[in-house]
């Protein structure tokens, strides 16, 4: 009887041990499923996420590029390639944005890519006609226009801005005003025609206009900062300083790195005549920008005021060195050339300055003339041939090449822009040019 009960002991002892066994083991087999389960979960999530995670991406770069806020809805689309490189829908968002940004080498590789992967045909030959437009090859995409707009979809105010960015590249004004007019009453409620529209009337000298419109469009888009730059810019050229100050002041604390608000704010109080402070301000925009060729005109100016003539010396041949056009440099240089004894090379200066003011007075004269005679070439050749001596030799081409626009035979036009294209490096234009003023010379 003791053996059995020994036996019947030991015998139960191994049943406790292996449903003490059992009792642990489930639990982990269990533990390990449920991980199992989850990482094909994760795998199954993550292929699903992916189309998600590309279309909420292209959604807010739509809603984005709508309030066009084309730097942030570029950072979505960025996301949404990495996710898929090869999505056809991203590539021609992608397109729009860089073409709305000016980054208009990039946008031809992205519809052809897009192009290749067999995106939507009609919508990537409009990005190619918008991308001709806004750089001013009017003569191959005008004719398209009216059908465009017709047929525009949501893509109306695209197609007007492109268009409208041609006009100017073109000095066509009145086309621009009225593509404007048809922008603004299609589309209400988008601010762009207003800053386009006082854009051009601030380059006319209309500052009443171009004020009103700057701040009708803010108050549609406050978040515009570089346009409430400019609205600060025609409020300092106008001479209200307090307003300028005041919107400066506002676009400084939203853009603090901007060289060129700070540039402006020192214009704003040196105009009030506090050398000192306005010294400070300039050196931030230097900091900022040791390039920036406005506010080194502006230093040699107040060094010169400062009686720092070797400092203001320094400064005001640099900016002259590189832009020799620039009349305000020129007139300061010469003003620090007398002062330290030096009247010959100040009257050089001096003379150029004279001779500047006079066809600067004859280009204003040509300018009104060119708004009566929208289609005569030769008051922009004569305009861009005073901008190639007195202005930004990239104006003076501009007015060249819608000289040609009108005039694609204009000997003259043609002669200018090889010679621009000559010292700008680019052989290959420079070529061309000099070949069709070759080819439309009159004889002899």
């Amino acid at each position: 009887m003791a053996r059995a009960k020994e036996l019947l002991d030991s015998s139960s002892g191994s049943h406790e041990r292996r449903d003490a066994k059992g009792s642990h083991g489930a639990p982990r087999r269990r533990l390990a499923g449920c991980l199992v389960f989850l990482m094909l979960m994760a795998i199954v999530t993550a292929f699903a996420w992916k189309p998600v995670g590309v279309r909420w991406r292209q959604f807010r770069a739509r809603e984005l590029l709508g309030r066009r806020d084309e730097a942030a809805a570029l950072q979505h689309l960025r996301a949404a390639l990495r996710y898929d490189p090869d999505n056809e829908e991203t590539l021609l968002l992608l397109a729009r944005t860089h073409r709305r940004m000016g980054n208009l080498e990039r946008v031809g590789r992205l519809l052809t890519r897009a192009e290749d992967l067999g995106g939507d045909r009609g919508r990537i030959e409009r990005e190619r006609r918008l991308v001709l437009a806004q750089c001013g090859e009017l003569r191959e995409v005008e004719g398209h226009l009216a059908d465009m707009l017709i047929h525009a979809g949501e893509d109306g105010p695209d197609i007007c801005e492109a268009f409208v960015q041609g006009y100017f590249a073109n000095l066509r004004i009145n086309e621009a005003l009225q593509l404007l007019e048809v922008w603004q009453e299609s589309y209400p409620h988008d601010p762009q025609p207003l800053f386009m529209r006082a854009y051009l009337f601030q380059g006319m000298n209309h500052p009443a206009e171009a004020i009103e419109l700057y701040r009708k469009g803010l108050g549609m888009a406050p978040h515009k900062t570089t346009m409430r730059r400019r609205l600060a810019t025609v409020l300092l050229e106008a001479g209200r300083l307090d307003d300028a100050e005041a919107e400066l002041l506002l676009c400084a604390r939203r853009m603090p790195e901007d060289a060129e608000t700070w540039y402006l704010l020192a214009r704003c109080i040196h105009a009030r005549g506090d050398v000192e402070e306005a010294r400070r301000r300039l050196d931030k925009s230097l900091q900022l920008d040791p390039d920036h060729l406005d506010a080194r005109r502006l230093k040699g100016q107040l060094d010169l005021e400062r009686g720092k003539l070797d400092e203001a010396l320094a400064e005001l041949e640099q900016v002259v060195q590189r832009r020799p056009y620039d009349i305000l440099a020129r007139e300061a240089l010469g003003r620090a050339l007398r002062a330290m004894g030096r009247p010959e090379e100040a009257k050089a200066h001096f003379d150029f300055v004279t001779q500047a003011e006079e066809s600067i007075a004859r280009m204003n004269r040509l300018l009104r003339e060119s708004l009566r005679k929208p289609h005569e070439a030769e008051v922009r050749y004569q305009i861009g041939t005073i901008l190639f001596r007195y202005g930004p030799p990239d104006d003076a081409a501009k007015w060249m090449r819608a000289a040609l626009q009108l005039d694609p035979e204009h000997v003259g036009a043609h002669r200018a822009l090889a010679a621009y294209f000559r010292q700008r490096d680019e052989a290959a234009k420079a070529a061309f040019h000099l070949q069709q003023a070759l080819l439309h010379e009159p004889p002899p």
